[in-house]
């Protein structure tokens, strides 16, 4: 008895076309033609007697009903390329795997492992990009990012990597005519400086420090760690910035952490994938690394 699905390659044609919302940008990706794209997707909406896609000024845009049947469809599909790919390779984790995190992170915390992940997976290529926030796992074919909250992102497995103090720094010279050692309480004589992905870093910190007549929420605004930390270098005034970003700059005197001790963040990097996708081998074999490091540490 014959199954009642449709082809592969029609399949295919619809998942990248919802992916990239264009069937010329899908036939790139199937090194097909857009006119084979498109009749493989009319063909697709004939055989499923709906439609799957409206046109949305120059994209094609998912109807509900496209939606619904490419959620259903895509942890099969995941399934399949898994299954596929194991056994090309005799069961092994090969391949190449894609990880997106913030930069400062990336470069300070994640990237010094890897050779440990290398060592004990050398058929795994590692291609690491720099994002901040939730990517497009599908469009931009990330298999983990690295994010910071509170580990419960709806439809992501996540897994715990990292924790974050925060320290306020500056630069040596904004205190060395000082006639007393800097408080926590002299921070009111200084501009603050604000990191975007911490708009709550001062208040949060200056409340568990007790100080909650210092007003946190004003003050220069910069988008990443290091051009907080370059400003700060400046003498702009005091950024609140997490101890792993610092370390180098305070090792050689670039800046200093007068005014309190490091205070932890409720929040943590975790590394993240998308629901379903941890049973694929070199995403488990990465999760399964970070598991088998934090025992170490622990």
């Amino acid at each position: 008895m014959s199954r009642r699905i449709p082809s592969l390659k029609a399949l295919s044609c619809f998942e990248q076309t919802a992916r990239f919302g264009s069937a010329s940008r899908a036939a790139e990706e199937l090194y097909l033609t857009q006119s084979a794209v498109s009749r493989q997707i009319q063909g697709l909406e004939d055989w499923l007697g709906c439609k799957l896609f409206a046109r949305h000024k120059q994209r094609l845009v998912l109807t509900s009903e496209g939606e619904s049947y490419l959620q259903a469809i895509r942890p099969a599909l995941d399934q399949l390329e898994t299954a596929t790919l194991t056994f090309l390779s005799g069961g092994a984790e090969g391949g190449v795997l894609t990880i997106a995190a913030p930069p400062t992170f990336g470069s300070r915390c994640l990237i010094p492992l890897l050779p440990d992940f290398r060592s004990t997976h050398p058929d795994i290529v590692i291609n690491f990009i720099s994002r901040i926030g939730i990517p497009d796992f599908d469009r931009e074919q990330i298999d983990i990012a690295v994010l910071f909250g509170d580990g419960n992102w709806p439809g992501l497995d996540a897994h715990l990597l990292h924790g974050e103090e925060m320290v306020p720094i500056c630069s040596p010279k904004l205190i060395e005519n000082l006639d007393y050692s800097p408080k926590p309480n002299n921070l009111r004589d200084y501009s603050l400086l604000h990191i975007a992905t911490r708009p709550r870093g001062w208040s949060d910190w200056l409340t568990a420090s007790g100080l909650t007549d210092i007003d946190g929420e004003n003050g220069p605004k910069f988008e990443h760690f290091t051009m907080a930390m370059q400003a700060a270098i400046a003498g702009l005034g005091v950024a609140l910035l997490p101890t792993f970003a610092i370390e180098d700059e305070l090792a050689n005197g670039r800046i200093v952490a007068p005014f309190g001790p490091p205070r932890a963040s409720p929040f943590h990097y975790y590394a993240t994938t998308p629901t379903g996708r941890s049973r694929n081998p070199k995403i488990r074999a990465f999760m399964t690394w970070l598991d088998q490091r934090k025992n170490q540490e622990a």
